[in-house]
């Protein structure tokens, strides 16, 4: 059976959504990327096996974020595309370089587990029981090392800014019909 073919308003609601989905994962990207800023302590290196497993998951999600939009969802509309913010947007050199790093990051580290990209080690932890036993126990370590230097992280952190604002004026300006939206009066 053919699925109904969408009317041209359901079409650009359909677009619309998908846009304002994307303008929230492109700000998730953006506050991992300034919690890494802000919280990763770059010059001494040192630090907490916890504070490292904190900063991983603010990678986790930076560059998880930031790919979701250029994936297919189910029953959505089209992946997002640089196409949506018009002409005035274009990506530089360096910009097209990091959307490829962090296309990358998500496809073959943070998305899905692909082992030539894994700092993942395994050891034996072997305990003395007496009378000749002895306890092994296979610790699994590793996995916390950043992908990302400071200089990516400070140049993807300008990227995601540019994007984010580039993406809510193209969300204000889409032409989908608003009506069904609830409306907040805000007093001046």
């Amino acid at each position: 059976m053919n699925k109904p073919q969408p009317t041209p308003e359901q079409h650009l609601k359909g677009q619309h959504h998908r846009l304002m989905m994307s303008a929230l994962d492109f700000r998730h990207a953006l506050s991992a990327a300034t919690f890494l800023m802000q919280d990763v302590d770059w010059e001494i290196g040192r630090c907490t096996q916890e504070d490292r497993r904190r900063f991983k998951c603010y990678e986790t999600s930076m560059v998880v974020s930031y790919g979701r939009p250029f994936s297919t969802a189910r029953g959505m509309a089209a992946p997002f595309n640089w196409k949506h913010l018009g002409r005035e947007f274009a990506l530089s050199a360096g910009e097209a370089s990091l959307h490829e790093m962090l296309l990358e990051a998500r496809n073959k580290t943070y998305a899905h587990s692909d082992g030539d990209h894994s700092d993942i080690t395994a050891a034996i932890w072997r305990t003395d029981l007496g009378e000749g036993r002895t306890f092994d126990f296979l610790s699994v370590e590793g996995g916390e090392l950043l992908l990302f230097d400071q200089a990516q992280v400070l140049a993807i952190h300008a990227f995601l800014w540019r994007v984010r604002n580039h993406v809510d004026k193209a969300v204000q300006r889409h032409p989908a019909p608003r009506d069904g939206l609830p409306v907040h009066l805000i007093e001046v």
